[in-house]
């Protein structure tokens, strides 16, 4: 009897981008491959000093967050996406 199991994700204690390219000037997603496709957002953070700041992936929708209270962290996106269940 053979046990299947399912391959594992990625690792939310990893950072999902990196810089990529000859000169570093472009930011990489380790998750889904793209390249340049990140939109970075900072706002006044709601723990009343700082800013909370935000870098999302627009393929495949990885982010990483980070904030005076909780810190940094990865929300690695599952990649490939999972195929949508046939419709008859």
């Amino acid at each position: 009897m053979t046990s299947r199991t399912a391959p594992p994700g990625p690792d939310p204690d990893q950072p999902v981008f990196s810089v990529w390219g000859p000169d570093g000037a472009s930011i990489h997603c380790r998750i889904c491959g793209a390249v340049d496709e990140v939109v970075f957002t900072e706002v006044p953070s709601m723990a009343g000093y700082g800013e909370d700041t935000s870098a999302r992936c627009t393929r495949c929708g990885s982010a990483e967050t980070t904030d005076p209270i909780f810190g940094w962290r990865a929300t690695p996106a599952t990649w490939p996406p999972p195929l949508e269940p046939h419709q008859p």
